[in-house]
């Protein structure tokens, strides 16, 4: 399964490398990407997008709250007020929920993240999987048309 973790320095080299990738000899249609801003708060994920089109989307995250969050977000269908806990008490099982896409992880307070993902038509969830973020309302949904 491969496993897009941005991190504080991944999420750098990720977006160094997209823009050089997308500034390269591509047709200018293709350098066109979807653009979602994601903002990470106590206990709320909030994305300035409902829906995107299919295909590279780059996502900016930030966090405006006082704790560390992350935004792992996974290919599903699933009532998102009733995901699979996991053996670890306070979170979700990320595997029984759906296909796994990306993520951003340890996004510390007051820090912002950026990284492009492809993603297919679905529904995605939006999750804080940290322990008891997700108890205390940090998921949402994000569809892709």
């Amino acid at each position: 399964m491969k496993r897009i973790r941005f991190g504080l320095l991944a999420a750098g080299l990720a977006l160094l490398a997209g823009t050089t990738l997308m500034t390269g000899s591509q047709p200018a249609a293709a350098q066109t990407a979807s653009h979602v801003t994601m903002t990470l708060n106590e206990w709320s994920i909030i994305s300035d997008q409902p829906a995107v089109p299919a295909g590279d989307v780059t996502i900016d995250v930030s966090n405006i709250g006082e704790d560390v969050h992350e935004v792992i977000i996974i290919k599903s269908d699933l009532d998102i007020t009733a995901l699979p806990p996991s053996k670890v008490r306070g979170e979700v099982d990320e595997e029984a929920i759906g296909e796994y896409i990306g993520g951003f992880e340890d996004v510390a307070p007051a820090a912002s993240m950026s990284g492009t993902l492809s993603l297919a038509p679905g529904r995605y969830i939006l999750l804080c999987n940290l322990t008891n973020h997700y108890t205390k309302g940090m998921v949402a949904t994000l569809t892709v048309d």
